[in-house]
C-alpha cells in the first residue's frame, strides 16, 4: 500500500510537472516567442525572444525569486514592434544558479550588460519589475550610452516607506515570499504579491509550489545579496533616460510612496498608480501596462521624427 501510494505521487508529480511544462510552452507560442540561450561571464542566460532586430530592443527583468514567465501576459498585449527579449535572470529559472556566485544589484547588473553585448543589443530599453528594476537603474547608471528608456514598475531600490511586507520580516524575521515549504505557502505568497491574483488550476499551482520550494537555497542566497546593495537612491541623480514609473497602489512588497520617491529623484520621469493593483501589475493588469508601455514609446519614436519644415 505505501508503495503504491508512493508510485501514484511520483506519477501526478510528474504529470503535473509535464502539463506545467505544456502550460508555459503555449503560453510563450501565444506570445510568439521564442526560447534561447547565451553564454556570458559566470554561465548561461536563458531567454524568450520575439523579433529580430537588434538595434534597439525592449528587455524585461523580473522580480528576485520569479522567472521570466512573469512577463508572458505582457509581451503577448504589447503592440509594439520593437524586438523584445526576456532573460531568466542569473540564479533564476533557466539560467546559471550557483550558490558560490554573486547575486547584489551591481553584479546583476554587470551580467545583464554582458547579456545585451552578447547578442548584439545596441540601445535597450528596459522594463523591471521590483528587484528588476533596481538592476535596471543601476544598468542605467553605470552605461547610460545602451540604455534607451526605463519602464519601472514598482521598483525596489528606492526605499522611503517600509512596506507590508519590510514590517512582517523585521517583526517575524521571517520573510514569506522566499521561505515557502508546500502548496498552501506559495499561495499565500501570491496573495501578498498579487491584489487580483489570477486563477491557476490545483495541479499547476502544486508543480509551481514544488519548483519554488527546491530553489530555496538559492533565493535565500539572492535575498541576502540584494540586500547589500539595494538602495540605488544615491544614483538617482546621475539617470537621463526617460522614465515610466507604474505602481500598483495596494503593494504590499514595496510602498507605492516611493513612486514618487523615483518620480522626484529621475529628472526625466513620468509616473502612473493603478488603484486595486498589487506588486506586479503586468500579471494583474497586462492589459493596462502594455498601453501605457506601448505609448510611452510610441511618444518616444515620435519625439525622434524630424520636425516639418
Amino acid at each position: 500500500m505505501v508503495w503504491r501510494t508512493t508510485t501514484m505521487s511520483s506519477w501526478t508529480t510528474r504529470l503535473g510537472d509535464r502539463l506545467l511544462g505544456m502550460a508555459m510552452a503555449a503560453e510563450c507560442k501565444s506570445a510568439r516567442l521564442d526560447a534561447a540561450s547565451v553564454a556570458v561571464d559566470g554561465g548561461e542566460i536563458a531567454y524568450l525572444r520575439r523579433g529580430t532586430g537588434l538595434s534597439e530592443a525592449i528587455v524585461m527583468l523580473h522580480g528576485a525569486a520569479s522567472d521570466r514567465s512573469a512577463w508572458l501576459r505582457l509581451a503577448k498585449t504589447m503592440r509594439t514592434g520593437i524586438t523584445i527579449l526576456i532573460p531568466d535572470l542569473p540564479g533564476h529559472g533557466e539560467s546559471t544558479a550557483q550558490t558560490a556566485s554573486c547575486y547584489d544589484i551591481a553584479s546583476q547588473a554587470g551580467r545583464m550588460l554582458d547579456f545585451l553585448a552578447a547578442l548584439g543589443v545596441g540601445r535597450a530599453h528596459l522594463i523591471g519589475n521590483s528587484m528588476g528594476a533596481a538592476i535596471a537603474l543601476r544598468m542605467a547608471a553605470d552605461s547610460p550610452d545602451r540604455i534607451a528608456s526605463l519602464v519601472l514598475i514598482d521598483a525596489a531600490g528606492a526605499e522611503t516607506s517600509p512596506s507590508w511586507l519590510r514590517q512582517q520580516f523585521a517583526d517575524s524575521g521571517n520573510n514569506p515570499m522566499v521561505a515557502i515549504r508546500n502548496t498552501a505557502g506559495y499561495k499565500k505568497m501570491i496573495g501578498i504579491g498579487m491584489e487580483k491574483p489570477p486563477y491557476i488550476p490545483g495541479f499547476l499551482l502544486a508543480a509551481l509550489a514544488r519548483n519554488y520550494v527546491a530553489r530555496e537555497e538559492i533565493n535565500l542566497r539572492i535575498a541576502r545579496d540584494i540586500e547589500t546593495d539595494l538602495d540605488q537612491r544615491p544614483l538617482l541623480g546621475s539617470i537621463g533616460a526617460p522614465s515610466l514609473i507604474i505602481w500598483g497602489a495596494q503593494d504590499r512588497v514595496v510602498h507605492v510612496d516611493d513612486a514618487q520617491t523615483l518620480h522626484a529623484g529621475l529628472r526625466n520621469s513620468e509616473k502612473v498608480v493603478l488603484a486595486g493593483i498589487g506588486h506586479v501589475p503586468m500579471v494583474e493588469a497586462p492589459k493596462q501596462v502594455a498601453a501605457l508601455c506601448d505609448a510611452f514609446y510610441a511618444g518616444r519614436a515620435a519625439a525622434h521624427l524630424p520636425k516639418a519644415a
